[in-house]
């Protein structure tokens, strides 16, 4: 560390950015830990290797991508909604528009979209992270009990505990 009389040094900083962004990452992955319940993986048929559990396993690692990731799954939402805004304007597109507007398998999709995002992401292009993300985000850094929320998810990440419930 640098002297109580010398300014800073180049390596004090890049150090003191090493921090935040791990605890950053530590507090993104308790948000994410927190918003995603736990599976009851012999209820969900994920322990017996079934279909539905596979399923179930597979959508599991969706949300937490889509959570771990949140710059990205943004980006990649605002894009797609605004390249079927833009298929849908021309005529082929206004055509499949209203042969699925009342498809089941596109309420189905919806819905499970739903879940999947946790209703976090924004159709506004402009949008780089969503503000719900943000908001949890927050909501849990505001949290009285974050210090000791952030020592059970040291001591998980370590192996030294049995992670954040």
């Amino acid at each position: 560390m640098a002297d109580s009389g010398a300014p800073p040094s180049l390596l004090d900083f890049v150090r003191m950015q090493a921090l935040v962004f791990e605890e950053l990452r530590r507090i993104q992955q308790l948000l994410g830990e927190r918003m995603l319940p736990p599976v009851d993986r012999e209820g969900a048929g994920v322990a017996d290797g079934s279909e539905e559990g596979e399923q179930v396993e597979l959508l599991r690692r969706l949300q937490g991508l889509l959570l771990e990731h949140p710059l990205s799954a943004q980006a990649a939402f605002s894009a797609l909604m605004a390249e079927g805004r833009r298929f849908a304007a021309t005529p082929e597109g206004a055509a499949w528009k209203a042969a699925l507007a009342g498809s089941d398998l596109v309420r189905n999709g919806r819905q499970l979209w739903d879940v999947l995002s946790l209703n976090l992401l924004e159709e506004e292009q402009s949008t780089v992270v969503p503000s719900s993300y943000l908001e949890a985000l927050f909501r849990v850094a505001s949290s009285p009990e974050l210090d000791a929320l952030i020592r059970r998810l040291r001591d998980a990440s370590t192996g030294g505990g049995h992670g954040v419930p």
